[in-house]
């Protein structure tokens, strides 16, 4: 997800950063288009890194309730293209899948939020 904010309002603006050549480029035309044209407005954060987004993966895994299962998504995670391996085993349990949803967007805000904080000199906590 490519993240955007507005110097002067505080908009917050993001599209998914696969939408070159692919089939649901025109459905974000609206949002691309607002950037590009007033690209100087906007500062651009950087997406969170793999290694950030795996802690986040263990993190939630070391929160599942139920031992058994949380030793398959750890197996799954320790495998060659981990995050396709625990983006398939969330499909087989849906209510970790939404779990892990809010979970990750919650991480996620807080990773902008820092971001935010960083890209004007805030040291509030």
């Amino acid at each position: 997800m490519l993240v955007f904010l507005h110097k002067t309002t505080g908009e917050v603006v993001n599209y998914p950063d696969e939408l070159e050549f692919s089939d649901v480029e025109d459905m974000w035309e609206d949002v691309t288009g607002k950037i590009e044209a007033d690209r100087d407005s906007y500062i651009a954060f950087e997406p969170m890194p793999s290694s950030q987004a795996f802690r986040i993966m263990e993190s939630f895994i070391a929160g599942i309730d139920d031992v058994r299962t949380g030793g398959v998504f750890t197996t799954a995670i320790s495998q060659r293209k981990l995050f396709r391996h625990f983006n398939d085993l969330l499909h087989s349990y849906p209510g970790l899948r939404q779990e892990w949803f809010v979970y990750k967007a919650e991480r996620y805000f807080e990773y902008v939020k820092d971001e935010i904080d960083f890209a004007f000199g805030s040291d509030d906590d």
